[in-house]
Parts: C-alpha cells; sequence; structure tokens
C-alpha cells in the first residue's frame, strides 16, 4: 500500500536515514505467524486369533499463510524531515520527487519481497499440506503397534517431501524462517537500491528526483531464483 507518510516514513521505520538499498518497505513475518501442517493419525486394528495388527489412518489437515506490511511512495513530492535552508532571506524546503513510473518501479519492488514470502510458504507448510492430504484415509499397516502404524505413515509421507524438509514439524519451522529470509537478498545485492538525480528548485521548493542505480534489477529477478531449498 502506498505510506501514509510518504518516503520519510518508510525511511524512518526502516532504519534508514536516506535513500539506499531501497525506497519501500516489506516487513516479512517470521514462521511463528504462520500456521503449520499437521500430520494427525487415527488408529484401528484387527484381531486375527492371537495376532493384534495396528493400522494408522492420516486425516486431513490445513495451513495458513501470513499477511505482510508493505509500503511504497506514491508518486508525488515528500517532504525531506528537517530539511530547509536559507537563501537570500527566503526558506526553501527540500523534497523527494517521486514520478509515476518511479512509484511504480518501488511497487513492483514490494511485490517481489511478497512474492517471495509467497513461494517460501508454497515449498514449506503449503507442500506439506498437500503431500499430507494426498494421503488422507490412507491405512498404514499392519504393524505391531500404533507407534509402529504411525512410522509406516511418517514414512510415506517422507518419501513424498523433498529431503530438506523431512517429517519433523520443528524443521519445517526452521526452513521456512531460513527461506523468508533469503528475500533479503534483494536488498543486500542492491537489486532495488536508489539514488537521487542532481536537484531543481521549483518558487520555494528544492526536489530531488528520485531515480534507479546500475544495480538495480526490479523486474529482472522473479521469487524462484530468490527462494530455493
Amino acid at each position: 500500500m502506498g505510506a501514509p507518510d510518504g518516503l520519510a516514513g518508510i525511511l524512518r521505520r526502516s532504519g534508514q536515514g536516506s535513500l539506499g538499498v531501497s525506497g519501500g518497505l516489506t516487513l516479512i513475518k517470521s514462521a511463528a505467524a504462520f500456521t503449520p501442517p499437521s500430520l494427525v493419525t487415527t488408529h484401528d486394528h484387527q484381531r486375527t486369533g492371537p495376532r493384534v495388527d495396528h493400522y494408522a489412518v492420516v486425516q486431513r489437515t490445513t495451513s495458513g499463510d501470513a499477511t505482510h506490511e508493505s509500503f511504497y511512495p506514491t508518486a508525488g513530492e515528500h517532504v525531506r524531515p528537517g530539511m530547509t535552508q536559507q537563501i537570500g532571506g527566503r526558506t526553501y524546503t527540500h523534497y523527494w520527487l517521486i514520478s509515476r513510473q518511479i512509484s511504480d518501479l518501488l511497487l513492483q519492488g514490494e511485490q517481489e519481497h511478497l512474492d517471495d514470502a509467497a513461494r517460501a510458504y508454497e515449498l514449506t507448510y503449503k507442500k506439506i499440506e498437500n503431500e499430507i492430504n494426498a494421503l488422507a484415509g490412507q491405512r498404514f499397516g499392519p504393524a505391531n503397534s500404533p507407534a509402529d502404524a504411525d512410522r509406516l505413515a511418517q514414512a510415506a509421507l517422507a518419501s513424498r517431501l523433498p529431503p530438506q524438509l523431512g517429517t519433523d514439524p520443528a524443521n519445517w519451522v526452521r526452513v521456512l524462517d531460513r527461506l523468508l529470509l533469503l528475500t533479503r537478498e534483494r536488498d543486500t545485492n542492491r537489486w532495488h537500491a536508489m539514488s537521487i538525480d542532481p536537484p531543481r528548485t521549483v518558487g520555494l521548493k528544492i526536489l530531488h528526483p528520485v531515480a534507479t542505480t546500475p544495480t538495480t534489477r526490479i523486474g529482472r529477478v522473479s521469487a524462484n531464483q530468490v527462494v530455493n531449498y
């Protein structure tokens, strides 16, 4: 969404004193904000003489994506807080000038962070949810105990999931957190970097046009190039 307090508010919330690695801000939440899937089984058994065979039946599950705050500067003049200047007895105020093209580009850049987070979810919790549900209703056994039957269900799930995920829910959390952090590469690599062109004066305003840099690559690096196991 467009930042209600403009570019200055974005920079303040991001901890940047001035334009640098990004002109927008997307606050990607951790795995704790997502709803994980669960491998849940029910059990039944079949008795044949002295022998008892145990079975585990996989139940359907769900997971939940998170909603992340995301801001970009709209087109127009954005006041630079504390930046006024006395020239010839007149007070001039400094502004960042955001063109429609740059505003749209910054919006696209923040959408890239959201796309990265969506891919992190798809590769983890959503993938796990889908594979558990593909096993839902199946009976695993016969086994000597309910625990042994559960292990057969876990093995079936493990065979369907990438080895990086496994069947340990604690590892699912770790992998999701790691994948969510990969979006930072866009900023550390300066793919979202902005600079300022030479200023111009209009009335009592000194306008600093925001521009791209040689490293800006918004729209050129997809989420599947950034977020992977």
